[in-house]
């Protein structure tokens, strides 16, 4: 995958303020050195800058200068021969925490290795002021008027799949819509459907498609990087679809928080980036069975 902003994005001046710098605390293990490191960190801020930030979120930022960012390694216990690491990345200022991974272990029965190069986010929360203290985080701070200058120039930059990878998706884009029609007891269109596919994150394992036809949005994700034809040969791939006019509401409240809808806000975000920065591609629909193309 080409990342054209990636190098530009090391250019940014970022300010570690090691936790327990000064004392006779042991050396930062290697995954907290990968955590802290400037170019990844101002990836993950990418990606939430396009994902989930809005105007009135950088009001603080802008007005105390800086970018905080809060990091720690997570070590929760993990099956035999898993080496995987875990991580956490607080942006305080904008109440969101970033759970991240690097994916390191085996599945025997399909004899395929699961490993990344790097961390990768595996969700974004909200949390409340205050919940979140500073025991245990390293703290990273970047000046604001050299991000917001290297956000602004990167905006519209996009990474999309080779044909190899795109294909793949043709598949696994027609496959679920099938299995959604099936399961309605109902015949799915036929013919050359459209669909727009967000651009690709480098610390994101994942990819947004917008289907015209179904208004529906689909979120493929998984562990490993989505080019790895281990993904798509052993189904390694989690699937999440939402139809517009089923699945999105204003507020997760007024369906107690299930995770099988999404917000308006959220709907509109997956839209823009589909539609408006994303990538035109065709699959054409056919008789049960038949590959797409």
């Amino acid at each position: 995958m080409k990342l054209p902003y990636l190098l530009a994005l090391a250019l940014v001046g970022f300010m570690p303020l090691g936790a327990g710098a000064g004392t006779n605390e042991p050396p930062k293990v290697s995954a907290l050195r990968e955590l802290t490191n400037e170019t990844w960190l101002f990836e993950v801020l990418h990606y939430v800058y396009d994902w989930y930030v809005d105007e009135r979120d950088t009001a603080a930022v802008a007005k105390s200068g800086q970018v905080i960012f809060r990091v720690r390694e997570l070590k929760p216990k993990l099956d035999e021969g898993d080496h995987s690491q875990f991580g956490e990345v607080l942006l305080p200022q904008f109440s969101l925490c970033i759970k991240v991974k690097n994916a390191d272990y085996t599945v025997p029965e399909l004899d395929v290795k699961i490993k990344n190069d790097e961390f990768k986010v595996v969700s974004v929360e909200s949390f409340e002021r205050g919940e979140h203290g500073r025991k245990g985080f390293t703290e990273v701070r970047a000046e604001y008027a050299k991000i917001r200058e290297r956000l602004f120039k990167t905006r519209n930059q996009t990474s999309f799949p080779d044909d190899k990878l795109l294909d793949r998706m043709r598949v696994a884009l027609w496959e679920e819509i099938g299995e959604d029609y099936e399961d309605r007891h109902e015949k799915p269109p036929q013919g050359v459907q459209t669909a727009y596919l967000a651009s690709f994150s480098p610390v994101a394992n994942e990819a947004w498609v917008f289907w015209e036809t179904g208004r529906m949005i689909i979120r493929f994700a998984s562990d490993i990087d989505l080019h790895n034809p281990a993904v798509w040969e052993h189904e390694k791939l989690a699937v999440t679809a939402y139809h517009i006019d089923r699945h999105v509401v204003v507020t997760l409240d007024e369906v107690g928080g299930s995770n099988e809808f999404m917000t308006r806000n959220e709907a509109g975000r997956a839209l823009f980036n589909c539609l408006v920065l994303g990538k035109k591609v065709e699959v054409r629909f056919g008789a049960p069975g038949a590959a797409p193309r």
